[in-house]
């Protein structure tokens, strides 16, 4: 019996989610893939947006702005800039040339954003990118979370 309740307590703890290191701030931006973001239609694509890029009495951009990335599956994803390993307003990760991966210039982590848009790390940091949701389609597109 002893045997199987610490079996029981294993797979429970292994079962929890690790806290997300940036928390809820509120999202909500409108693309128009048409114009001003068209950069988006290729794949792969990315473009980061902050608080200067949007119009601020409508649109928000979380904690430290948010990317936007149009993987290789064809999928429209996007994530908080703030690299999650490091939870600083001003440490913000940067797509690669490839828009493949987001770089994270202090700690150095590389995050997957351009092949299935996971936000994976490779690197030191053990969090995934927080991820917001991307509603609508080609050419209008939701970002909110």
């Amino acid at each position: 019996m002893r045997r199987h309740l610490i079996f029981l307590f294993l797979l429970c703890a292994s079962c929890i989610k690790m806290e997300d290191p940036i928390g809820n701030y509120p999202v909500y931006l409108t693309l128009d893939l048409t114009f001003e973001d068209k950069a988006l239609r290729s794949v792969p694509s990315s473009k980061a947006y902050t608080s200067k890029d949007i119009n601020a009495n409508t649109e928000r951009v979380g904690f430290g702005g948010v990317l936007v990335a149009h993987a290789i599956n064809g999928n429209f994803c996007a994530f908080d800039l703030a690299c999650p390993n490091e939870v600083n307003r001003n440490i913000l990760i940067k797509a690669d040339a490839d828009h493949l991966n987001a770089v994270c210039p202090q700690c150095g982590t590389k995050y997957e954003i351009g092949v299935e848009g996971t936000g994976a790390p490779n690197g030191v940091s053990k969090y995934y990118l927080k991820r917001y949701t991307v509603t609508g389609s080609d050419p209008r597109l939701t970002v909110t979370n």
